[in-house]
């Protein structure tokens, strides 16, 4: 199965995104579970994506807020205790909905920002939230951003199933292209975000449109026990708008997307 996330850049209608996404070949699409881009019919959105047909998979849980989010995890003070209750009620909403995977950002290293100590009360706040993944029958997937650090700190304190690696290729290919993170955490890999860049940002193209070795990549993937769909998260445009950075059609663009995508699961064996 081959999937795409919600947002690719391009003004669409909700249900014409999801009609379009589908009647492209996909089978499976992700959601961004936040309040980005005026999304705010979560569970509504969900519903419509079956109504066409499309499996609902992945949520990306919030990390774009008027304060730090993610970096307010580890910090003592109100704000840390503000993100735990946006990733708490995020993964409820998910087991609701029937996404079973929630993807968070844990750290926030992107844009110049500095994380802070990693510290035992993050850890704390860490494993409320993977006690209530347990009791929502959801999968906390987190995702290797600048620095894989972050990851060993907390997969060395917290052991659940219901915590596991959410492998952003993408990321990898520009800030740690020589860490094997298969080889570190491909046995906790809970989902996967394949899109290409030119190695020097995050820049979200379409498979084959950037320097990814996407044979030597997806080999490395089946080698894991990841057995979920080829999840694309790919955009037209600058990540976070709706205005397209691309001569491409938003069908054309899909039906490349799509194509890409194809060749991608084929080399997975």
């Amino acid at each position: 199965m081959i999937g795409l996330y919600q947002y690719f850049g391009y003004k669409l209608g909700i249900k014409e995104r999801f009609k379009m996404i589908k009647d492209a070949g996909f089978d499976v699409v992700g959601f961004w579970r936040d309040d980005w881009l005026g999304w705010t019919d979560h569970r509504e959105y969900a519903d419509i994506a079956r109504s066409v047909g499309l499996v609902t998979a992945d949520g990306h849980a919030p990390f774009i807020r008027d304060y730090d989010i993610a970096n307010s995890l580890w910090l003592d003070n109100p704000d840390g205790e503000t993100t735990v209750e946006i990733y708490t009620r995020t993964i409820i909403a998910c087991g609701e909905d029937g996404i079973k995977n929630v993807i968070i950002h844990m750290i926030d290293d992107f844009m110049g920002r500095i994380v802070p100590p990693l510290n035992a009360l993050g850890i704390e706040r860490i494993k409320r939230l993977v006690d209530t993944a347990e009791k929502c029958d959801v999968k906390i997937a987190l995702e290797n951003l600048k620095t894989h650090d972050y990851l060993t700190y907390i997969f060395d304190r917290v052991s659940s199933p219901n915590l596991g690696f959410c492998y952003d290729i993408g990321h990898w290919n520009f800030a740690e292209p020589n860490v094997d993170l298969l080889s570190m955490y491909g046995d906790k890999l809970v989902t996967i975000h394949l899109h290409d860049n030119d190695g020097s940002g995050d820049q979200h193209f379409i498979p084959f449109e950037g320097s990814i070795d996407w044979k030597d990549q997806m080999k490395r993937i089946a080698r894991t026990s990841y057995s979920g769909p080829t999840m694309l998260e790919c955009t037209a445009g600058i990540p976070g708008s709706v205005e397209p950075n691309d001569s491409r059609s938003a069908e054309q663009w899909l039906a490349d997307a799509a194509a890409a995508a194809k060749k991608l699961d084929a080399m997975r064996g």
